[in-house]
């Protein structure tokens, strides 16, 4: 591969980006829904502890710290699928390559790899394995999470963009 992915730039920043905006977007939609904030991410402990699903309705904090370190992890792991990914696409394409062309592959990449997770979590992976969010939210509300995860995906490299555009005060 000619180029290198990056872990700090292209995977662990990303991850954080989309797995914080899709947190907010959790605890918002949560809000709207008359349930807790914290429940739809403490959902997530019930890969732990199966048998306490009922409980996140209400979540104790060893549910919210377990769903938020499990969320976050796997956010950076769809962010190294979605950084690698990329790389393969930029070396098979690099004589045609602009900035323009660039992002729109990010955006389309992150697209993809939403798409994919969302399918991975509530068609592939065996019911004990989704992320549980639809304990607490509704399906629309669970494809705008998506749609937040998505963005946090390109959310650094829109920002990094912005940045060097920007003219800098004298």
């Amino acid at each position: 591969m000619g180029r290198d992915v990056r872990p700090l730039e292209d995977i662990v920043l990303p991850g954080i980006f989309a797995g914080v905006l899709s947190t907010l977007a959790l605890g918002a939609l949560a809000r709207v829904a008359g349930k807790r904030p914290a429940a739809p991410v403490s959902a997530v402990s019930h890969w732990v502890w199966p048998q306490e699903v009922n409980q996140t309705a209400r979540p104790r904090a060893r549910h919210l710290m377990t769903g938020l370190a499990i969320h976050h992890l796997l956010s950076i792991g769809w962010a190294a699928g979605n950084a690698f990914m990329l790389s393969a696409i930029q070396d098979s394409t690099k004589p045609c390559r602009d900035s323009r062309s660039e992002h729109r592959q990010r955006i389309a990449l992150a697209g993809a790899m939403t798409l994919a997770a969302a399918f991975s979590d509530y068609v592939v992976v065996p019911k004990r394995f989704t992320p549980g969010f639809e304990f607490h939210l509704r399906v629309p509300q669970i494809a705008a999470v998506y749609v937040a995860f998505g963005a946090g995906l390109v959310a650094p490299f829109v920002l990094e963009n912005l940045c060097r555009r920007r003219p800098r005060a004298q």
